[in-house]
């Protein structure tokens, strides 16, 4: 089977369908769509034996936290805000949800770390990416993802990465879908060793492509 990265647009709910991706090295889209319940996902990795599962959430909580109840006595190591690697990507202008006890993802991190726990255990690679960060880098600036010109500004950006990805004149991609596009091409860049990894590795790292990967 050729190599293969999936790449997941994570939602807080199941009720919420999972954006996900699949790219060869060779940047074919095997597939993509959308799953619902965290079996899904884990079944749709063990069927396509990726040889890496792309992330777009936390997949870590700050060091000293055992969770993120505000009942709970754990509290951060650090007297910052947030993870290491959030701090970090703040240094570089790049915009984030920090990993708090008040975060408003809070559910979406909890289901992150379920799924990268039952991923590992099945010996499945899994690393955390940031898609807008991912777009900054290797786009600049374009309009909000929101908006039907960001998805076009987004996906002609892709096609050149992605040839088999479909023109913005045949259709123009979900954001969710885009998003877990850029999640795959992330994971296929840090295969390539051209992913630059920020924060703590004993907290856990987010992988964001380097700043020469820029299509201009």
């Amino acid at each position: 089977m050729t190599m293969r990265v999936i790449g997941l647009d994570l939602t807080t709910s199941p009720e919420k369908g999972t954006a996900f991706a699949i790219l060869t090295k060779e940047m074919d889209i095997v597939a993509e769509g959308f799953v619902t319940r965290d079996e899904e996902i884990i079944a749709l990795a063990e069927e396509q034996c990726p040889a890496l599962v792309a992330i777009d959430a936390p997949l870590s909580l700050p060091q000293g936290f055992c969770c993120l109840e505000e009942s709970c006595t754990c509290r951060p190591v650090s007297s910052r805000k947030g993870r290491q690697c959030e701090r970090e990507l703040s240094a570089l202008g790049i915009g984030c949800y920090y990993t708090t006890k008040r975060s408003i993802i809070k559910g979406m991190v909890y289901r992150a770390l379920a799924i990268k726990q039952r991923l590992e255990r099945s010996r499945f690679t899994v690393i955390e990416v940031y898609p807008y960060a991912s777009k900054l880098r290797l786009f600049g600036p374009l309009p909000p993802k929101a908006t039907v010109a960001g998805r076009r500004a987004l996906q002609e950006g892709l096609c050149r990465l992605i040839p088999s990805l479909p023109s913005t004149q045949e259709t123009i991609l979900s954001h969710d879908t885009l998003d877990a596009l850029l999640a795959a091409y992330t994971g296929i860049l840090y295969i390539k060793g051209q992913t630059e990894a920020l924060g703590d590795a004993a907290e856990g790292l987010l992988h964001i492509p380097m700043s020469g990967c820029r299509m201009d």
